[in-house]
């Protein structure tokens, strides 16, 4: 009968050690191994090396500063050979072409609705500004924008300016159904075509797009 004590199997584990530090702690040498394991990895640096001299041997010019080469240089390069159709070469190619267009087109897109954006948000500003304005206008006419009062005005004239912002709308203009609003109309024998004679309330427009049309008092020619 074997006891616990004796059972080979019962035994704990042993654990080796081995000692892979490259100078020896009592010598204060490079121990031998670590000398060859240096020596072949400056035989594989100097593999990748020849590599590297092989690769710049094969007629290709490469610049010292490689951050201002274009990528689309090799493509746009005159006379450079096509693929030939139907090859897989030039499906890709075809693919590229379909998806720089596509970007294109996004990115003229993204442009347009950023504009549109940026105009309509100054179109809401003005129409809000558009009651001071009007007020404003009737301080003016009765002499009652001066001094301090008259510097803001302009100042603030001056803004809408800058942000594309027009008045319009003077005595002796042809009237103009899209940008005036006639509420009330005369007839005369001093104009040919139909004129404007009294200005209301001027209109603003932004380019193209009618913030306020002008209201104003219309000269008819008599018949």
């Amino acid at each position: 009968m074997t006891t616990e004590g004796n059972d080979p199997s019962s035994e704990e584990p042993r654990f080796t050690f081995h000692d892979k530090r490259r100078v020896d702690p009592d010598t204060g040498e490079l121990r031998p191994e670590a000398d060859a394991q240096s020596a072949a990895g400056a035989g594989e640096g100097a593999d990748t090396e020849e590599v590297l001299a092989d690769a710049s041997d094969l007629g290709v010019d490469i610049p010292a500063d490689a951050s201002t080469l274009d990528d689309t240089e090799a493509a746009t390069e005159p006379g450079a050979a096509e693929p030939a159709p139907g090859s897989e070469a030039a499906a890709h190619l075809a693919d590229l072409k379909r998806i720089n267009a596509e970007y294109a087109a996004y990115r003229m897109r993204a442009d347009r609705e950023r504009e549109r954006a940026a105009a309509g948000g100054t179109i809401k500003a003005v129409e809000a500004l558009v009651p001071v304005l009007d007020e404003v206008r009737l301080a003016q006419e009765n002499g009652d924008v001066t001094g301090p009062f008259e510097a803001h005005v302009n100042k603030l004239l001056d803004a809408l300016a800058k942000v594309g912002v027009e008045q319009y709308g003077a005595v002796g203009d042809e009237f103009d159904p899209r940008l005036h609003e006639a509420l009330m109309q005369q007839p005369s024998n001093d104009v040919e075509v139909p004129t404007v004679f009294m200005v209301m309330q001027p209109g603003y427009r932004m380019g193209d797009r009618i913030i306020r049309a002008a209201r104003v008092g219309v000269q008819q020619p008599e018949d």
